[in-house]
């Protein structure tokens, strides 16, 4: 198995651990896409570029998409939901999450970040949009 399919393998079981905390949070998706639609409500996604990288492998290149929207949306849906970010995956509309969702990222985030100097991968971090613009 090469570097980056254990680097990949790793990342699938941190998205693995967290969604066994979320599952205890209970945080409520209302499913009303807003987590896609940065610009419309104010938010960034940002990833590294492994993240970037295992979601391209799995699910392919992003389609051509609006300014501001993910690429993934399609049809007011999340097109790459079982291979998506730690950013998506930790973001919820729920009021009554809100403040545990920074440190729940925070914590994970950090878990992601060591995983690529263990894996040897160069840590890349940024905004989503420009990071799929320079994707190959």
């Amino acid at each position: 198995m090469s570097d980056l399919q254990a680097a990949f393998r790793e990342l699938e079981a941190i998205y693995s651990d967290l969604q066994a905390e979320l599952d205890t949070l209970r945080p409520k998706c209302e499913l009303s896409g807003r987590c896609c639609r940065f610009t419309s409500f104010g938010h960034q996604l940002f990833v590294t570029r492994l993240e970037l990288r295992y979601v391209m492998e799995r699910a392919g290149p992003p389609p051509p998409g609006a300014d501001g929207v993910c690429p993934w949306l399609k049809d007011g849906l999340c097109s790459v939901r079982d291979h998506r970010m730690l950013g998506c995956r930790i973001f919820f509309c729920d009021e009554s999450y809100k403040e545990a969702m920074g440190p729940l990222y925070e914590k994970y985030h950090r878990r992601v970040k060591e995983l690529h100097a263990r894996h040897g991968v160069a840590y890349e971090y940024g905004e989503l949009t420009p990071l799929v613009a320079r994707s190959p």
